[in-house]
Formats: C-alpha cells, sequence, structure tokens
C-alpha cells in the first residue's frame, strides 16, 4: 500500500509540475500585472472597453500599465484608476461613430490666433510625420511619382488621421515644401475630401513653409513649385519663411527693398494666394528676438517645451536669461499666433519617455499630455503642433485637450513641475539650475568656434536630472552631423556647414572655451560638464540596457505601436532604403500579432474575475 501510495504521490507530482510549466509556458509573454493579485480586476476592466480600443491604442495602454505596475509598484486603487482612465481615453475613435445620446462627444478647443484673428484649435496636426517619403521633389533621380504617392499605403493612413482629426475638430494641417512627399500627399487628401461633400474648404486651415533664400529668383522658384502642389485647395491660410535661423536670413527675409522676399509675399497676400505671414526657426533665442521684433509677421512657429527649448536652449534672449521664454512673451505682446514646434520629440522624446520623467509626473498624467497642458497654461502658446503618424498618436494629445478648461489640471500640472523642478534643483544645485545656462554664447558666436555650448550644457542638465538618455543621445548625434573644417575661417564654416534645421555642431577638445564662458558663473564647472557631455552622448559609445539601468537612464516605456512610414530616424540610408522597399515601416505583423496576443491574455484574465472556468 505504501509502494502505491507513493507512485500515485510522483505521478501526482510529476502532473503537477507539468501543468505548472504549461502554465509558465502561456504566461511567458503576459505583462506581470496580469499574473498579480490585481490582474483579474485590471483585465475586467479593459475587456469592458477592449471592442472600443484600437490595437494600437490597445498595445500604448499595456505598455503603460505595465511600467506603472512592475517598476513602479502603483497600489492596487491606483493601477485600477489608471486603467479605467488610458481606457476611457483610448475609446474616442468608438465615441465619435457611437450615436447612443449617453456617448462623450468631444471637440478640440479653439482659440484667438492673435492679429491673424483665426480660431485656431489648441492642437496642429504636423505633417512632418505621416508621409510616404523625406525625399523632396527637387531630386530628379530618386523623388517619388506623385501619381503613385498619392495611392500608397501611406496615402490611405494620411487621409485616415485627416479624418479623425476632422472628427474632434482639429482642423489645422501643417506642412512644408521641404517635408518630403508631405505636402503633395496633404493637399491631395484635403482635395478629395472637398469633393466627396465631407468638408469644405473654409472649415480648415492651411499651413506651408517655403526655406528663404539669399536670392529672390531662388525663392520664387521654390513659391511656384508649392504653389503647384496647393492651387487645388485656392489659398494657402499661413505662409512661413521656413527655418529663420541666422542673422544673415533674418536680413534677408525683414529687408523692405521693393525686390525682396517680404515684399514678394505681401504681393501674394494681395492677389489672394495667401492668407497670413509668418516664420518658423530652430534658431538662437536673439535672432528669434530680431525677427519678433521686426513687427512684420502675424505668427511665429517656435520651440519652448518644459524640458528645453532644442535650439535655443542655453542661448542668450537678450533679455538677461536664455532660451525662447522671452521670445514667446515678446510675441504675445505683439499679438502674434504662437506655434509650438515639436512638443512631444524635440521637446522631450515623450512617446518614449524616460522613467524618472514619467513617474515625476505621475500616473494622473502622461508626459505628453503634460507637455501640452504646460505649453496652453504656463507658456499661454495657442497650439501645440503634433507629428501624427498613426491615428493612435491622438490618443494622449485628446487627454489633455479633455483637461484643457478643467480646474483639476491647473492642480495636476502645477503639482507636476513643481516635482520635476525639485528634482532637477536635488540632481544639479540651487545655483545650477538658476544659474547654469545664462550668460553663454550662441554657436553664432565666434568665441564658441560653432560650438553649441549651452545646447550641450541642456543635454547634460536633461540626462543629470531626469535621465533622458534616447533623448539627448539623437540631439548630439545631430550636432556630431556638423562638419567642421580645421584651416577655413569661423565664417566659411558656418556658412558652409551650418544648417538651418540644425545650427551648431558638438564639442571640439582642441579649442579653447575659456574665452567664450568668461561671464558664467563658474566658467570651470561649465567646461566639465561640456566635456562630460560628449563624453557620455557621442556616437562613439555605446551602452548596454543594465549600464543605462545603473545610471537611472531607463526607459518608462514605448508608445511607437509601428514605425512611421518615412522612418524614424532621417537619414539618407533610411530614406533610400525606404524608397526600394526595404524598411519595415507602417502597420506590421508583428504589432497586430503582439495585439491580439494582449488582448486574448486580458480576456483569459478577465475570465478569472468573472468567476468563468
Amino acid at each position: 500500500m505504501s509502494r502505491r501510495f507513493d507512485l500515485k504521490k510522483s505521478l501526482s507530482s510529476i502532473i503537477s509540475s507539468e501543468e505548472k510549466k504549461s502554465d509558465d509556458d502561456d504566461n511567458k509573454d503576459v505583462p506581470t500585472f496580469l499574473t498579480s493579485s490585481v490582474g483579474p480586476k485590471v483585465a475586467a476592466i479593459l475587456d469592458k472597453h477592449a471592442e472600443s480600443i484600437h490595437d494600437d491604442s490597445f498595445l500604448k495602454i499595456i505598455r503603460q500599465l505595465e511600467f506603472w505596475h512592475s517598476d513602479q509598484k502603483l497600489p492596487e486603487e491606483g493601477l485600477l484608476a489608471l486603467t479605467e482612465r488610458l481606457a476611457k481615453i483610448a475609446s474616442w475613435r468608438e465615441n465619435l461613430t457611437n450615436d447612443s445620446a449617453d456617448a462623450e462627444k468631444f471637440t478640440i478647443p479653439k482659440v484667438r490666433y492673435g492679429k491673424t484673428e483665426l480660431q485656431m484649435p489648441i492642437v496642429t496636426c504636423g505633417g512632418m510625420r505621416v508621409q510616404e517619403t523625406w525625399i523632396p521633389d527637387v531630386m530628379p533621380l530618386l523623388r517619388s511619382n506623385k501619381a503613385k504617392v498619392v495611392k500608397s499605403a501611406s496615402q490611405d493612413n494620411l487621409k485616415n488621421v485627416i479624418m479623425s482629426c476632422l472628427k474632434i475638430g482639429l482642423n489645422h494641417f501643417e506642412t512644408a515644401r521641404f517635408y518630403g512627399s508631405s505636402e503633395i500627399q496633404f493637399v491631395a487628401a484635403l482635395v478629395e475630401l472637398m469633393n466627396e461633400g465631407i468638408v469644405r474648404r473654409e472649415d480648415f486651415i492651411f499651413q506651408t513653409k517655403v526655406f528663404p533664400m539669399e536670392k529672390k529668383a531662388d525663392f520664387v522658384k521654390q513659391w511656384n513649385a508649392s504653389w503647384t502642389n496647393v492651387e487645388k485647395l485656392g489659398y494657402v491660410d499661413l505662409l512661413s519663411f521656413h527655418c529663420v535661423s541666422d542673422d544673415k536670413l533674418v536680413d534677408v527675409v525683414t529687408s523692405d527693398d521693393d525686390d525682396g522676399l517680404y515684399k514678394f509675399v505681401e504681393g501674394l497676400k494681395k492677389e489672394g494666394k495667401i492668407r497670413h505671414i509668418g516664420f518658423s526657426t530652430h534658431g538662437s533665442a536673439e535672432v528669434i528676438m530680431r525677427m519678433i521684433n521686426s513687427e512684420k509677421f502675424e505668427y511665429v512657429n517656435i520651440h519652448k517645451h518644459f524640458f528645453g527649448d532644442y535650439h535655443a536652449a542655453g542661448t542668450p534672449d537678450t533679455m538677461g536669461g536664455q532660451g525662447n521664454a522671452a521670445c514667446v512673451k515678446r510675441a504675445l505682446e505683439l499679438d502674434m499666433g504662437v506655434f509650438q514646434i515639436s512638443p512631444f520629440d524635440k521637446g522631450g522624446k515623450l512617446y518614449r519617455p524616460s522613467a524618472t520623467v514619467a513617474a515625476a509626473i505621475g500616473p494622473e498624467l502622461s508626459p505628453i499630455a503634460f507637455a501640452a497642458l504646460h505649453a496652453w497654461k504656463t507658456q499661454k502658446i495657442h497650439t501645440a503642433s503634433v507629428g501624427f503618424a498613426r491615428p493612435s498618436d491622438l490618443d494622449e494629445v485628446i487627454e489633455a485637450a479633455r483637461l484643457y478648461g478643467d480646474e483639476k489640471s491647473d492642480e495636476l500640472l502645477k503639482a507636476a513641475e513643481k516635482r520635476l523642478n525639485d528634482i532637477a534643483i536635488e540632481k544639479l544645485g540651487k545655483d545650477w539650475f538658476d544659474k547654469g545656462l545664462l550668460n553663454v554664447p550662441s554657436f553664432f558666436n565666434a568665441s564658441t568656434d560653432g560650438q553649441s555650448l549651452g545646447h550641450m550644457l541642456w543635454l547634460h542638465n536633461c540626462l543629470t536630472a531626469y535621465g533622458m538618455y534616447e533623448f539627448c543621445s539623437d540631439r548630439y548625434k545631430m550636432l556630431e552631423g556638423t562638419k567642421w573644417t580645421k584651416g577655413k575661417s569661423f565664417e566659411e564654416n558656418v556658412k558652409k556647414n551650418f544648417n538651418a534645421g540644425n545650427p551648431g555642431r558638438s564639442y571640439d577638445a582642441s579649442f579653447d572655451i575659456t574665452e567664450a564662458l568668461k561671464d558664467h558663473y563658474d566658467p570651470d564647472l561649465a567646461k566639465e560638464k561640456i566635456a562630460e557631455c560628449h563624453e557620455l552622448l557621442t556616437k562613439e559609445k555605446k551602452y548596454t540596457e543594465e549600464e543605462k539601468a545603473e545610471k537611472g537612464w531607463k526607459r518608462a516605456y514605448n508608445l511607437t505601436t509601428w514605425e512611421e512610414f518615412p522612418g524614424e530616424a532621417i537619414s539618407m540610408s533610411n530614406v533610400l532604403l525606404n524608397r526600394m522597399g526595404l524598411k519595415d515601416v507602417g502597420p506590421s505583423k508583428r504589432s497586430a500579432m503582439e495585439a491580439m496576443k494582449m488582448r486574448t491574455s486580458v480576456r483569459k484574465f478577465s475570465s478569472v474575475d468573472s468567476g468563468e472556468s
């Protein structure tokens, strides 16, 4: 009897072990929050909303919940509240088509856009990430065939983005002459929608941008090429001089010469081809202030973000400060429309936030919603431009726009701003936090030999305080891409090598920056940080995920579910690979499979909560 009992016990143990192994295999790719004690409750909430949530949005929810559960150990009550909030936000598309009286309808708020008098949605649909290709149509051998581009999968996606925007009242579409095929594709989609009777021309605002050229004939040639694309719309609401980033271009654009660029564009306005004149810029703060103070423009496209102002960060603003805060304030004083460029990419890569940033902002706001609210409420910016690559990119923006008129959002925003500032003060020191980016000459000052000293100090701040490695690495690589020829003068190098969209270069240990930093409150510390910025971020330096974690550089989560059609990185190699069809871009089988697996897991654990077997 005892041997039979032992055999029975052994078989039972083996079966139990195999069942456990099978369960472990089944749960191998299952998020840990689902297998936790709170998992069935979370799954039940997700399952309740599942049919209303697109696959892309579903994946984003799963990734955020996993971060807050596994990394941040969010208590059960908080995790359930977060789940409910994310699920409701992601259901916006279903609500648009739901005719039920109980369905919540929402439209993006609109504000007066300065002296243009346009009613501007507080969110703009930017056209920099949704087009087929980055290759401009001035490259005959490589440019895309217009007829093929407007019949491509990217065009279907772009039209879907536009339709999604229009349904929630987001009716400002912004592109540029040199955003590859973007201008062509936006116009084609909008004309098609007008012909179908879905939208009238007066119901949307169209903006495009053209690079200023030193010779008027070259600028006119660019404009004519652009007008060939957009003429079908009848007129351009907002025409911008694109990337006015140095003093020479300021002189060219603001000249009152009868044969100058500004007079030409004024002529277009008189002809009715354009309605309003403005400019965009990636320049230093003093260059931007010159453009604003010319009082020739009705609006400005500018970088002004909580985490720093891109190329203007650490450059003098002519008012004793640094960055673009004073520029935005002055533009508003002159009743200009203020348009925020790239708040979620150049403003901190917030669709892949660092763990420090996401945790400091907290579970009640996404980093993207935080950045938008900061722009609207703290900086008083009229509209935040979002480079939508897919309709699900609207999720977090709609969350922010819903909070725009909610008094509770003021409290959430101020608390998040304080937490982030407190972290920076703790990590950087109060003196450096207050004065570290002041009195640093811009890359246009010969004492820097073209080095973006303020930019590097800013990146060092972001890395040290907030662990924003991925963002800082991307930005520093852009500086490293600027060539500099020893033996040529500073002026020759600036003219030949500075890109209007990316002025300035990376650290050069062979050049003495003592003179450049003579007015800084702590020149030696500034030198140390600039050198360390290069050492930590140079493209030659690689880190494992474990090393990043040890340094406090962990990523919280990734809200990109598939790579945008033109490719994420703007490089010639990527452009060519994409042109040859060798890049895996657009909605992918991998993301579809991942979404299917996550939905299956949610259903499985939801049935546990409901008591189903």
